[in-house]
């Protein structure tokens, strides 16, 4: 890209100036994340995000960043061009989970109602309030007479609900980004996060033979055998590996669904899912030997009518846009060590900006740094607003002045890294 700001303020002097054009702009930053909050994007329940990706289209321009695009996939990307070669990512996620039990929900979850300082609504944790974050932090860079050492691309992704990391993996394969360095703006308590567990999403399927219920012995019934395969997971729990700083890796079955004519029939078939998350030194292979073991407890309780087979579950589900694009629903495990550049460049940008005790840390869940670390290599830290404990729940929360003292860090990330 051709740069067509000058520089007339040099790294020192540009913090108190962001500063300033952040305090300026408060206002416009949480109406934005009202905004946001306000458009229905959950796509655990099938909805899309074209109308939030084209409404932070649309506040990236007001802003005047240097290129603003949508990619084929349906990402949304603002661009503020820097002085060298390669590129900064700040990315944040724009879908959120449904809501679930309305009556669980003290404030309305598509208002950004805010009371004593705190706005709550649905994807106000997890994660709008780091993409309005992010939105403004590049806005600063944009307005002000400072140019980026290296590109800095602000990015909302697409699908990570469903499939974390499905999105970035069409943005590292398919666009020209030299992208070097990639901050996740997942609820970090306004710490620095290094790393988390990484997962992966299986399926048992077991073969019966139905019959009448009332003459059980006619058939095979699978749901036994699913009984037998469920305990043995639940005890592996005790066996998986453990890492001093990641903690332990964990198993749970989450989900049994059969194949019957009736309630008065055996099933012809069970499946069952389960979700194991994988501390360091643990990968999918680690997963289906896991599964094997607890399908050879079933063989040892019911014999040969025990048919069962391990899958990995793939995501392809299409985006806003129409594009179609399959992806494989493990996720491995990430860390950075701490001694690592990115980790202590991050730590003292946002200790040096928020002047205040800052943790280097982990996530508890699983982002979209499974793929941009764990798969592609690409060196990757977190930073954001929020707590996790208010991801997916009714109580979803983010305080306000976390947002915007985070416009200043995104800002100092994106001009310093």
């Amino acid at each position: 890209m051709e740069n067509t700001r000058p520089i007339t303020m040099s790294v020192e002097s540009a913090q108190p100036a962001i500063q300033e054009w952040v305090s300026d702009h408060r206002k416009d930053c949480i109406e934005f994340l009202q905004d946001l909050i306000a458009i229905p994007s959950a796509t655990t329940v099938g909805e899309d995000e074209e109308e939030i990706a084209k409404r932070i289209q649309a506040e990236m321009e007001e802003l005047n960043y240097d290129e603003v695009f949508l990619d084929d996939l349906g990402n949304v990307h603002g661009v503020i061009e820097g002085e060298n070669e390669g590129a900064v990512m700040l990315n944040s996620h724009i879908d959120t989970v449904g809501y679930g039990d309305r009556d669980a929900w003290e404030h309305d979850p598509y208002a950004g109602e805010i009371e004593d300082g705190t706005l709550y609504g649905l994807g106000a944790s997890d994660m709008l309030c780091a993409m309005a974050a992010q939105v403004y932090g590049g806005g600063a860079l944009a307005a002000l007479d400072v140019t980026p050492k290296h590109d800095v691309y602000v990015t909302g992704e697409l699908m990570e609900e469903v499939s974390e990391g499905h999105a970035m993996e069409f943005v590292d394969e398919e666009l020209d980004i030299d992208l070097k360095r990639v901050v996740i703006g997942e609820a970090s308590e306004m710490n620095v996060k290094r790393g988390h567990r990484g997962r992966c999403e299986l399926k048992i399927e077991l073969e019966g033979a139905s019959c009448h219920a009332s003459a059980p012995e006619r058939g095979v019934n699978p749901l036994y055998h699913a009984a037998s395969i469920v305990d043995r997971i639940e005890e592996l729990n005790e066996e998986t590996a453990d890492h001093e700083f990641l903690g332990a890796g964990t198993v749970a079955a989450t989900n049994l669904e059969v194949d019957t004519p009736s309630n008065n029939a055996v099933p012809a078939a069970a499946t069952v899912y389960v979700d194991r998350r994988l501390t360091l030194g643990e990968n999918e292979q680690t997963a289906h030997t896991e599964l094997e073991d607890a399908v050879d407890a079933a063989v040892d309780e019911y014999g040969d009518d025990v048919e069962a087979t391990i899958e990995t579950l793939n995501f392809d589900t299409p985006s806003w846009t129409g594009y179609e694009m399959e992806s494989k629903k493990y996720y491995p495990t990430w860390l950075l060590d701490e001694d690592h550049p990115l980790v202590q460049d991050t730590y003292e940008v946002v200790d040096s900006v928020l002047d205040s005790e800052v943790e280097i840390t982990k996530w508890t869940f699983s982002t979209s740094g499974n793929y941009t670390m764990g798969v592609a290599e690409i060196p990757t830290i977190g930073f954001g607003p929020s707590w996790e404990e208010y991801a997916h729940t009714a109580r979803d929360q983010v305080e306000v002045d976390d947002v915007i003292d985070a416009c200043a860090v995104n800002a100092a990330l994106g001009r310093e890294l």
